[in-house]
């Protein structure tokens, strides 16, 4: 009887263990939770189901990376037709996450290490093309290296899968959407760019300004001094105030990679958020589309 009770103590715990590593990861996967620490992550590796994504270029991801990530660089997310600097297709998605293992059931923790900005473009990329539970490390590689956690050399072992991505509109604007937005009380447009490129010092095309109605919050303003991680969500809130009533609000930049912070960033807060992928690049192209200067 001793003996079938401590068994029975012992599958107990292992249960009690999976559950709080379960629970952990369906909290990262919510609107105010997506964020995992380093110590976090390391949990959740022993974790069946659990797939983690270096978003850094694959050169890096051979020299080392974290035991069992599979590579996803976010440089490969762009089309390659047309613009460069615009998300993929479904049919050039459907590849990459077929060739990296993933599909729309995957559960995954995308990390990097100096390119907050590439980790967060490819989070965006990742809940567009509908696959809905990914969470981010919130940390760089070389910290995770640091503290002598699992790392491994090499391709990787990746299993080809079967995935059929959808686009979620909801998480993607289009130049004609963000200009019905202008005059909708309902709708808010966040500028991510520098507050001298939004109030018309500075620009990186031939026109300057912002579109109107837009409010300027720097894409560097979600992060701490170091640029490693996000500020925390308290702080986060208060950066977003007057935003939160908003039914939908649209973050932009310049090229939609410095803006995908944003996009992140309010995520955290549970703000519904989108991202104008064209971003200044295709709207000051265009000469009938509305610009203003100043604050």
């Amino acid at each position: 009887m001793r003996v079938k009770m401590k068994g029975y103590i012992e599958i107990k715990s292992v249960l009690v263990l999976i559950f709080a590593l379960c629970s952990s990861y369906s909290q990262a996967s919510s609107n105010d939770n997506i964020l995992l620490e380093l110590e976090e992550v390391k949990e959740l590796i022993e974790q069946q189901g659990i797939t983690l994504v270096d978003a850094r270029p694959y050169i890096e991801f051979e020299k080392k990376h974290i035991q069992g990530a599979v590579s996803l660089p976010t440089d490969e997310t762009y089309t390659k037709k047309g613009r460069s600097d615009l998300v993929a297709s479904l049919i050039e998605m459907r590849d990459l996450l077929s060739d990296a293992g993933i599909n729309e059931q995957s559960q995954l923790v995308v990390y990097g290490d100096k390119n907050i900005l590439d980790i967060s473009r490819l989070f965006w990329v990742l809940e567009t093309f509908g696959v809905n539970k990914v969470a981010i490390m919130n940390g760089p590689f070389s910290e995770w290296k640091k503290r002598d956690y699992p790392t491994e050399k090499g391709k990787g072992i990746t299993i080809k899968t079967e995935v059929y991505p959808t686009l979620k509109e909801s998480k993607l604007a289009t130049m004609l959407m963000v200009f019905a937005a202008i005059k909708n009380e309902n709708e808010g447009l966040i500028d991510a760019r520098s507050a001298q490129e939004y109030s018309g010092q500075h620009s990186q095309t031939a026109v300057l300004g912002h579109i109107p109605s837009a409010i300027n919050i720097p894409w560097d303003k979600n992060l701490t001094n170091d640029y490693s991680r996000f500020r925390p969500v308290e702080e986060l809130k208060v950066l977003y105030k007057d935003v939160m009533k908003n039914q939908i609000n649209t973050v932009y930049c310049n090229q939609g990679k410095e803006s995908a912070t944003n996009y992140v960033a309010m995520r955290l807060i549970g703000a519904n958020v989108r991202a104008y992928d064209g971003s200044w690049f295709e709207w000051s192209q265009h000469l009938g589309m509305p610009v203003t200067k100043g604050q």
